[in-house]
């Protein structure tokens, strides 16, 4: 239902007056939680977000396709529950890629294969130097 704006769902398409052709802001939150959460977050994705912020800290119900508030008023509803996505997001990293946004099980392949590597390596000093044959000094 994402699509690289918001949510679209059936308040978007086809909600009142008031809902129809807006995203909301905290449905977005949720989102980029659930993803963080599932490790299959990305950063970037939160710049629609942070655009539905008003001047003075509080988020906006809704906005629309150009990240505008579309008329929404804040609410500490929709203001909490970005906050709570914002927790889990880091904007210090001076990479472009943080190491944080890479898949937990691509870690574990290269970390099982440097193991299995490492393992072969000292497998094999042991036959040689257990073998007899003379080295090559």
């Amino acid at each position: 239902m994402f699509d690289s704006i918001g949510m679209v769902d059936e308040a978007y398409k086809d909600g009142s007056g008031s809902e129809h052709g807006i995203y909301q802001a905290y449905k977005l939150a949720l989102y980029l939680y659930a993803l963080q959460a599932t490790g299959t977050y990305y950063y970037g994705e939160e710049q629609n977000l942070f655009r539905s912020q008003g001047p003075d800290g509080g988020f906006h119900a809704g906005y629309d396709q150009t990240g505008t508030y579309a008329g929404s008023q804040e609410n500490a509803e929709t203001t909490s529950i970005a906050m709570i996505a914002i927790s889990g997001l880091s904007t210090t990293s001076p990479f472009v890629f943080s190491f944080f946004s890479i898949p937990p099980w691509i870690i574990y392949l290269y970390t099982g294969l440097a193991a299995i590597a490492i393992a072969t390596v000292v497998t094999v000093l042991v036959l040689e130097r257990g073998s007899g044959k003379p080295s090559c000094d």
